[in-house]
């Protein structure tokens, strides 16, 4: 099974960790280029997958999927939603 299967099988968007876990990585993407341990960061997921350094380029993918199945799970009514604050 492919990294990217694994994160989507397991990814649930009514989970309000795995929600606020996708926030933070969704933060992590606008600061792309500034010193970051972006392996410790995606590996903080409250799915328990683990990456390491060498599928870091597969990451864009693996995020851009996610943010995918989630805003489908929000068009469908089907997801958390954070409160704005």
């Amino acid at each position: 099974m492919s990294l990217t299967s694994k994160f989507i099988q397991a990814f649930d968007p009514k989970n309000v960790e795995h929600v606020a876990w996708l926030a933070a990585m969704c933060d992590m993407a606008e600061k792309f280029g500034q010193p970051m341990d972006m392996e410790a960061e995606i590996n903080k997921n409250p799915m328990n997958i683990k990456i390491q350094k060498r599928d870091a380029l597969d990451w864009p993918h693996i995020h851009f999927c996610l943010c995918a199945v989630y805003a489908k799970a929000v068009l469908n009514s089907k997801a958390f939603i954070p409160r704005a604050a």
